[in-house]
C-alpha cells in the first residue's frame, strides 16, 4: 500500500512537471528565443513581469533550455541589480526542483551504481565528506555542466539546506556578469559592453586560474 502511494505521488509530480514545461513552451513560443525577444515578451506583462520571469527560469531545467538566453534577457528586461536577484532566485528554484526530483526519484537507485563507477562513489565522498565546499566550487567553476550538477546532487548524500546555500553563492558571480552584459546588448560596444565582457572573462578565468594554481603547488 504504502509503494502504490509512493509511486502515485511519483507520477502525479512528474505530470505537474511535464504540464509546467508545455506551458512554458508555450509561453515562450520557439521563435522568441533571443534575449531581445524574451526581454519583450516579460515586460509586456508589467507588474507582473518579474514573477513570469522567476517561473520562466525556475522550469528551464525541464527543457533544457539554455540558461545563458534567460540570464541575459534578465539583464535586458530589469537591468543588472534587480537582473542579477532575478535570476539567482529563479536560479535557485530551477536547481532545487532539478535536486528534488532527482531525490525522489533516483536516490535509492543510485546506491546499487556506486559500486560499478569509481567517478559515482567519488563524487557521492566529496559530497558526503564536504558537501557545501563541493557544491560551491562546482557552481563557480564554468566547466561543470549547471543542470547535470543539479541532478547529481539529489542522487548525493548533500543534505538540502547546504545545497541551497552552495548554489545561491556560486550563481551570484556569473549572474552579475551575464546580467551586466545583457543589459548593454541594445548598445554594443559602448564602456558598458565591454566591462560585461571583462567581467564574464574575469568569472570564467579566474576560479579556473585559482583551481590549476593550488593543483600545480601540490605537485
Amino acid at each position: 500500500m504504502l509503494c502504490e502511494k509512493k509511486s502515485a505521488m511519483k507520477a502525479g509530480f512528474l505530470l505537474v512537471l511535464v504540464f509546467l514545461g508545455l506551458l512554458f513552451a508555450h509561453v515562450v513560443g520557439v521563435s522568441r528565443l533571443t534575449p531581445e525577444s524574451i526581454r519583450n515578451l516579460i515586460v509586456s506583462f508589467g507588474w507582473w513581469g518579474p514573477i513570469i520571469y522567476i517561473f520562466m527560469y525556475s522550469i528551464r531545467p525541464l527543457l533544457l533550455f539554455p540558461a545563458i538566453i534567460l540570464t541575459l534577457a534578465g539583464g535586458l528586461a530589469f537591468g543588472p541589480w534587480w537582473g542579477t536577484f532575478y535570476v539567482v532566485v529563479g536560479g535557485v528554484m530551477g536547481a532545487s526542483l532539478c535536486f528534488l526530483l532527482a531525490r525522489l526519484l533516483g536516490r535509492e537507485k543510485m546506491q546499487k551504481y556506486l559500486s560499478k563507477f569509481s567517478h559515482l562513489q567519488m563524487f557521492e565522498d566529496k559530497m558526503a565528506a564536504s558537501g557545501f565546499r563541493t557544491m560551491l566550487f562546482m557552481r563557480i567553476v564554468p566547466i561543470f555542466p549547471y543542470d547535470p550538477v543539479s541532478y547529481l546532487a539529489g542522487l548525493s548524500k548533500i543534505c538540502f539546506r547546504d545545497y541551497v546555500l552552495a548554489t545561491t553563492l556560486g550563481m551570484i558571480p556569473g549572474a552579475f556578469a551575464y546580467n551586466v552584459l545583457g543589459y548593454s546588448l541594445l548598445d554594443i560596444f559602448s564602456t558598458t559592453f565591454l566591462f560585461g565582457i571583462v567581467l564574464v572573462a574575469f568569472v570564467f578565468l579566474t576560479p579556473l586560474a585559482y583551481h590549476l594554481f593550488n593543483k600545480n603547488r601540490r605537485i
